[in-house]
């Protein structure tokens, strides 16, 4: 573990303590037959379906109004319903902690609860692939042209723990020479202003408050103010999970019918479908999160052994 490192638990803990969860309470105390209705009886009648805040609570629920929908229709005596969360670490804790059956994640939270045993069960397809790519953007009157020229200047940003909107952009920028800080440490070479949603950084920065901003391509907006200067490499899609204790079975059949949603249930969705999750598709996010000094189990055990 590198020095001054804090670790999942500890980081999640600080950050996820002063987090407001939106969370309904389940159904405890429901019979429900487990050997008719599997799936009804391991959520106790309801699915809380954790979501992070990548767009306003208003916009998920209408994105993903099809999809609980079609989940719903799938399994006799269940429902399914959003939790919308207020940070990336709050939806994490929820479903690493049981408040949630299932969670769309991240891919830099998924690869942080990986150690936590949450189960994935598919990744979210977006414009007929698997992958996306995070823009760092400015617009057309600052006279910046690359990452170099962004030194001393402020940038927006998602959330510390957001993939495309935190840690893929700080590492862009320390490969590109600056001092980009790390999960504990603030940059030296520039400013972020966090401001916890994509289309509110690219709102900061249309708005003059800030001189560049950072989200995942599906925001960049048809504006030729807005001017891209950098791009990362591809980043894979979310991941859908389920809480630790989920057995297997449950799981096998919650998969399947998230891979085989129907297009008209994603006609509001920024996913096009949901695909099977392959062994390594995430290894490129935890590299990135190694390099910013985020402390994941596997790395501290390779660590250990060098």
């Amino acid at each position: 573990m590198a020095k001054g490192g804090m670790n999942r638990r500890q980081y999640l803990g600080a950050v996820g303590a002063g987090a407001t969860l939106a969370l309904a309470g389940c159904l405890g105390g429901t019979e429900i037959d487990a050997d008719e209705y599997p799936v009804a009886a391991w959520a106790e009648g309801t699915i809380e379906f954790g979501l992070p805040p990548f767009q306003d609570a208003e916009e998920l629920d209408e994105q993903y109004a099809g999809t609980f929908e079609w989940l719903e229709d799938g399994f006799d005596e269940l429902t399914v319903e959003g939790t919308t969360t207020t940070s990336y670490s709050a939806v994490v804790e929820s479903v690493v902690n049981g408040h949630t059956e299932l969670a769309n994640l991240s891919p830099i939270i998924y690869v942080l609860a990986q150690e936590d045993d949450v189960h994935p069960l598919a990744i979210n397809w977006s414009h007929g692939s698997d992958a996306y790519h995070t823009y760092i953007a400015t617009r057309a009157d600052t006279g910046i042209e690359s990452l170099d020229d962004l030194e001393g200047k402020t940038i927006a940003m998602i959330d510390p723990l957001s993939t495309s909107g935190g840690m893929f952009p700080r590492y862009m920028l320390k490969e590109a020479g600056l001092d980009a800080g790390d999960i504990n440490n603030d940059p030296e070479d520039f400013e972020i202003e966090w401001a916890y949603g994509h289309g509110e950084a690219l709102e900061t920065l249309e708005n003059g408050h800030v001189d560049a901003a950072a989200y995942g391509d599906f925001q960049h907006p048809d504006d030729e103010e807005i001017v891209k200067i950098a791009e990362s490499d591809p980043i894979p899609f979310d991941p859908v999970v389920a809480k630790p204790d989920t057995p297997e079975a449950v799981r096998e059949q919650l998969s399947e019918r998230l891979i085989n949603t129907p297009e008209e249930s994603l006609e509001n969705h920024r996913v096009d479908r949901f695909g099977e999750v392959e062994p390594g598709t995430y290894d490129p996010v935890r590299n990135v999160a190694e390099a910013m000094g985020v402390d994941i189990e596997t790395i501290d055990e390779a660590e250990e052994d060098e």
